[in-house]
């Protein structure tokens, strides 16, 4: 079967995070380890390797738009907790193979303790990735997220910083290893570039975060709201994006919270978002009263793979949208930049109960012929959709897990491509 060109950048990506970046470590330690400890060798490079993994998913916390742009921010997040587990893996083998005493037990057990805490808090609570295949993980992460906020988790997962100073002192206190000149100048580099630069990211770039201003915010759905904000004039976005908002003034609102952009970029520098009521950020967000006073946001730089994945393929291929409940949100940008193409397409719009579901008079009143536009209360056939699927056309999705699992396996059994459907999970 020939691979997507997505699927062969995140294979290259795997590959060059679990293999190539380790391995000049592991090269310099081969080289420079005293003969008596090799004995030790396996557990020695176990231990390191689980290190260099624990750095590397620190800095995919970071959100690296470059990995973005590639792979889409849900991969990115997906490979931080995925190699985060290895590593755990790895530093539990590391301390059956490798023994030790004093401070040097002491702080890697710490470390140890603090990752694997972690790590099993974020397996339920942050790891939508995995909850979503485990229905008792997201039967627990539901019951649990009644008594904890958003916030406190995210503060939690910071402690992983403590984790990986506490080995970067371990390190530094085994003798045979910190005599190592060139090991010890390849792991010191590193070490403090990734941790200043994971500093840097948490403590001072929000203070370079674009500023805004809410300025209109209407009830448009049942339980969802449609927010406003005038943004500077060299703020940019693609079509079906989404950013990162905050409020560093209104308690509950500090931390960064996703939500996809409705409309293109315009002359009045007006960013639109379609929110629903769901968590304790958006309930607080329904309080806001733009009317009362001026309200100050920050946001972060945009993020997706929508505009990707579309740049990636014939620009005038015919487009197929399934959208369920809020997940048309990122779909109306999409649209619009569609219509200035002169692009077809084919949308499917569904919602659970008519008083949720969104801009319907617009889309019902679209000025264009290239663009059929289908609504209905539940979700879709699988005949419904089988009788609007075209050659060679793009399928996007986007709506609940459930949803848009069913779909993407429909279409493959189909006979489209895989490398012609795309769907951006939004449940980290």
């Amino acid at each position: 079967m020939k691979l997507s060109r997505l699927l062969k950048i995140r294979v290259g990506l795997w590959g060059l995070f679990l293999v190539m970046v380790p391995l000049p470590f592991i090269s310099l330690i081969l080289l420079e380890l005293p003969s008596q400890y090799q004995h030790s060798l396996l557990g020695i490079e176990l231990g390191l390797v689980a290190y260099v993994w624990m750095l590397l998913s620190m800095y995919l916390s970071t959100r690296p738009h470059w990995l973005d742009r590639l792979i889409g921010l849900p991969e990115v997040y997906m490979m931080h907790g995925m190699i985060a587990l290895i590593a755990i893996l790895s530093a539990w083998l590391h301390k059956m193979l490798v023994h030790s005493g004093g401070l040097i037990s002491l702080t890697g057990d710490f470390s140890l303790v603090i990752f694997s805490g972690v790590l099993a808090y974020s397996i339920v609570m942050m790891a939508g990735w995995l909850t979503r295949q485990i229905p008792i993980l997201q039967k627990l992460k539901k019951e649990i997220s009644h008594y904890i906020k958003h916030e406190f988790s995210v503060w939690l997962h910071r402690l992983n910083v403590v984790g990986i100073m506490a080995i970067f002192l371990h390190v530094q206190l085994i003798g045979y290893i910190s005599r190592l000149q060139g090991f010890m100048l390849l792991f010191n580099s590193v070490s403090i570039f990734v941790i200043g630069y994971y500093l840097y990211y948490k403590l001072v770039q929000p203070y370079f975060d674009k500023h805004a201003t809410l300025i209109e915010k209407t009830t448009i759905a049942e339980n969802v709201q449609e927010l406003v904000f005038r943004v500077p004039d060299n703020y940019r976005w693609h079509s079906g994006d989404w950013v990162f908002i905050r409020f560093p003034k209104y308690r509950g609102l500090g931390e960064a919270h996703p939500f996809s952009i409705v409309n293109t970029m315009n002359d009045a520098h007006h960013l639109k978002m379609a929110i629903r009521g769901d968590g304790d950020f958006t309930k607080l967000l329904q309080r806001l009263n733009p009317a009362a006073q001026s309200i100050k946001v920050k946001l972060s730089q945009p993020f997706g793979q929508y505009h990707q994945f579309l740049r990636g393929h014939e620009p005038q291929a015919p487009l197929v949208i399934i959208a369920g409940g809020i997940g048309i949100t990122p779909f109306m940008s999409i649209l619009a930049a569609a219509i200035q193409q002169q692009r077809q397409v084919t949308f499917l719009y569904s919602s659970k109960r008519q008083q949720g579901a969104l801009y319907l008079d617009e889309l019902s009143t679209v000025p264009s012929d290239d663009v059929r536009f289908i609504y209905q209360v539940g979700r879709f056939k699988s005949n419904q959709v089988a009788s609007v699927m075209q050659h060679d056309a793009l399928y996007l999705l986007a709506g609940p897990h459930g949803m848009t699992s069913y779909w993407q396996t429909f279409l493959q059994d189909e006979g489209v491509s895989t490398a012609n459907i795309y769907y951006e999970p939004f449940d980290w």
